[in-house]
């Protein structure tokens, strides 16, 4: 026979637990709830011997699998874990959210020096890198081609220098000018 006093703090730490993620604003978990298919999430699920933790991976692959006889530590761990996968996201976004472009030059021999020919930028937002090309003054046009990510995953292979924010506005002003000279800075 269950003993109804467990039974309450079992309901009344559920109940804790679920405060705590409100207050907090914790997301992606699965609470008691099948999660065979979600990705990037924490689940708690009951079992036939008790409680199990998990995390899902970008495939939806569980891991770190944890199981647990009692209920209580079974919460707190799914706790635990849902805390430190919020933190985890919040840096991730909070870096791409702060993260400045980068900037990436190809340059060709003209009259015997090196001038630049295209400027490329690669911005990082929540839905991962967005790679464009400069196509005139304040006109940029998506890199459909994949050169820049083809030049960053081979550098050795690529013609593509990366260079510094002021190298990219020297570039701006001479694309504004339709002037076209060796960079001065890098």
């Amino acid at each position: 026979m269950t003993d109804p006093h467990n039974k309450r703090a079992s309901a009344q730490q559920r109940e804790e637990t679920l405060a705590a993620i409100r207050a907090e604003g914790l997301g992606g978990y699965r609470w008691f709830e099948d999660a065979m298919n979600d990705t990037d999430i924490v689940a708690i699920q009951r079992t036939g011997s008790g409680w199990v933790v998990f995390a899902t991976d970008e495939r939806a692959t569980a891991q770190g699998r944890r199981e647990f006889t009692e209920e209580g530590p079974a919460l707190e761990d799914f706790l635990s874990r849902l805390r430190s996968s919020n933190s985890v996201a919040g840096w991730r976004a909070q870096v791409r959210r702060d993260s400045m472009p980068r900037y990436f030059v190809r340059e060709l021999r003209v009259d015997g020096r090196l001038v630049p020919a295209r400027l490329f930028r690669r911005c990082e937002t929540d839905h991962g890198p967005v790679d464009e090309l400069l196509v005139d003054v304040d006109h940029w046009t998506p890199d459909t081609r994949g050169v820049l990510d083809r030049g960053i995953r081979f550098p050795m292979d690529s013609d593509l220098e990366e260079i510094s924010d002021a190298a990219a506005r020297e570039i701006f002003a001479m694309v504004a000018r339709r002037e076209y000279i060796p960079l001065t800075r890098r």
